[in-house]
């Protein structure tokens, strides 16, 4: 009897660990000042600018992101963060061997606007 309760234990326990990835996360004000600097620069992103200097900015602001989110308990922005980050570095990679073409930087700009609005969302409906 004692080996079954330690067994069902066991199983139990280790059937719980994944729950922590449903359980929502507080409220966080670093995260969602953070989130709204990206939707703020993103937006603003000139294409008919210095695209290499305000890629290397935004993706600046990304790394923060993603690195203070995963520095603590935050799942459920993890993905995302990293999706984000990989769109701005290929757009601050390809910017910073030369030119870049407006339609391009316009479509990278799009969906980075969609990236951190979606994460935007996340963050900021979290409940306190």
């Amino acid at each position: 009897m004692k080996k079954l309760l330690v067994v069902l234990s066991l199983v139990v326990l280790t059937g719980c660990a994944g729950i922590k990835d449903y359980i929502p996360v507080k409220w966080d004000s670093n995260q969602s000042q953070s989130i709204t600097t990206i939707q703020q620069s993103s937006r603003n992103f000139d294409c008919r600018a210095d695209i290499a200097q305000q890629a290397k900015t935004l993706a600046s602001h990304v790394e923060w992101f993603e690195i203070y989110s995963k520095s603590k308990p935050t799942r459920d922005v993890i993905v995302p963060a990293e999706k984000m980050r990989d769109t701005v570095k290929e757009l601050a990679d390809r910017s910073s061997k030369g030119s870049v073409s407006i339609t391009y930087c316009e479509i990278k700009k799009k969906i980075i606007i969609q990236q951190a609005d979606m994460i935007a969302h996340t963050v900021q409906g979290r409940l306190f």
